[in-house]
């Protein structure tokens, strides 16, 4: 007796699981494989000693963007206090070239620091007498209509400027593709050190330039980015890298001890 009502009971659940089973058609399972195109790499360990009073530079980080579009990122740190000032710099070689097949001689080169991002563009590179850092915008036809220049001292707002055909250069300057160039970097902003007595007269702060001297010019060996803005924003084009150097500027009544300074890459 007992033994059939546990059978008859056991029948309602049942058809409740079948009915169940019923209320979808079918279902499908995917799997999603994440791929992070943010890669960071470089000194992401770095000891610096620094005196009280100085700007010190550290070791490179680089970020590499592997996407098919392009990326923004954020660079900011904790741990700096009041009395160390941090900010994100660039390195670039400047060199002599061969103007007829625009080839480095490296008759003379020098290293220029620039900052990469923030609220007013600075540099560090020593000069001749007679001699200005400019930045040079180029046009399409820049081998007959020879680039106009602005006074690194003038700039104001991103490099490349709107108006610089380099921004989105076709051919762009890697692998060949211009017949001259094989830079890391595809498009950006050309820096140059040329003879100020080169210089004719400013319309609206751009200069041309005579090439008087044009062989004993320094030439860029790559394509340069600035980003004008205090947030630490920076974008990466698609397939591309940005490299970047913390540089530390101490106070000079800043206390001896050991400070720990976080960089994140947001």
């Amino acid at each position: 007796m007992n033994r059939k009502k546990l059978l008859m009971f056991a029948l309602p659940i049942l058809a409740i699981a079948m009915v169940s089973a019923l209320t979808y058609y079918a279902y499908a399972s995917v799997t999603v494989n994440v791929n992070q195109p943010i890669d960071v790499s470089g000194s992401l360990e770095q000891t610096i000693d620094c005196d009280a009073g100085e700007v010190c530079l550290g070791e490179m980080i680089r970020v590499d963007n592997s996407a098919d579009n392009e990326r923004t990122i954020s660079l900011r740190e904790t741990g700096s206090g009041s009395d160390i000032d941090v900010s994100y710099v660039g390195k670039l070689e400047l060199t002599t070239k061969d103007t007829e097949t625009w080839e480095a001689t490296e008759d003379r080169k020098v290293d220029l620091i620039y900052t990469l991002v923030g609220e007013e563009f600075n540099t560090e590179v020593e000069l001749e007498s007679g001699e200005v850092l400019v930045y040079a915008l180029d046009h399409d036809d820049r081998f007959v209509n020879y680039a106009s220049v602005i006074k690194v001292e003038d700039i104001d707002g991103n490099l490349p400027y709107s108006e610089d055909w380099n921004l989105d250069a076709d051919p762009n300057y890697c692998d060949l593709n211009n017949g001259f160039d094989s830079y890391e970097h595809c498009n950006g902003a050309k820096l140059w050190i040329v003879k100020e007595s080169d210089l004719g007269e400013a319309v609206d702060g751009v200069y041309p330039l005579s090439w008087a001297n044009m062989n004993a010019y320094l030439y860029e060996t790559d394509l340069i980015r600035y980003f004008d803005n205090a947030d630490g924003q920076i974008t990466i084009p698609a397939g591309s890298f940005v490299e970047f150097y913390p540089q530390f500027s101490v106070d000079n009544y800043a206390p001896d001890q050991t400070r720990i300074v976080n960089i994140y890459v947001e």
